[in-house]
């Protein structure tokens, strides 16, 4: 069910945010990370806020062989489908555009999450990439890792000012 009067507001995380991203996803070392990417102007850590309450996050990477890259985006389940997911990858492509980049690309597997493939492709960005094998590390809920080999598919899109 879609809420269009949903007020939410994108920004770029700071170190005040730590807490209330690990209670979205529960690995404190992870967002560390990422915000020291982000203070050496390797990634930025992008956060869907509605009211005082962080509900959502993206990371824009830029390292890496395809740079810019859409990463690990995640949106709290009682608020998806409500355009924040969008908005957060909108952000991060107006982020990279405003950075000097004219594309942007995007790994997703189409196995396990059609529903990013169907996002990006409703976002113009077209698959470069036949499906191929990646291992990665996932957390869990509780902050463990385990590691997973997965398919994936690149994406890339062209930019332009929004």
């Amino acid at each position: 069910m879609r809420n269009n009067t949903l007020k939410y507001h994108i920004r770029l995380a700071n170190s005040d945010d730590i807490n209330a991203l690990c209670l979205i996803r529960n690995h404190e070392a992870l967002f560390l990370k990422y915000l020291q990417l982000q203070h050496d102007e390797e990634a930025y850590l992008a956060v869907a806020q509605v009211e005082d309450v962080l509900v959502g996050f993206g990371l824009l990477k830029l390292t890496g062989p395809l740079i810019p890259k859409l990463s690990d985006l995640f949106v709290k389940p009682a608020f998806r489908h409500q355009g924040i997911g969008q908005a957060l990858i909108k952000f991060r492509e107006q982020l990279a555009f405003e950075l000097g980049y004219d594309e942007i690309f995007v790994s997703v597997d189409p196995f396990e999450n059609p529903k990013m493939v169907r996002l990006v492709t409703t976002l113009y960005y077209v698959a470069i990439s036949e499906p191929y094998e990646k291992s990665a590390i996932y957390y869990n809920e509780d902050g463990t890792t385990y590691e997973k080999t997965y398919l994936r598919v690149d994406f890339k899109k062209k930019l332009h000012s929004l």
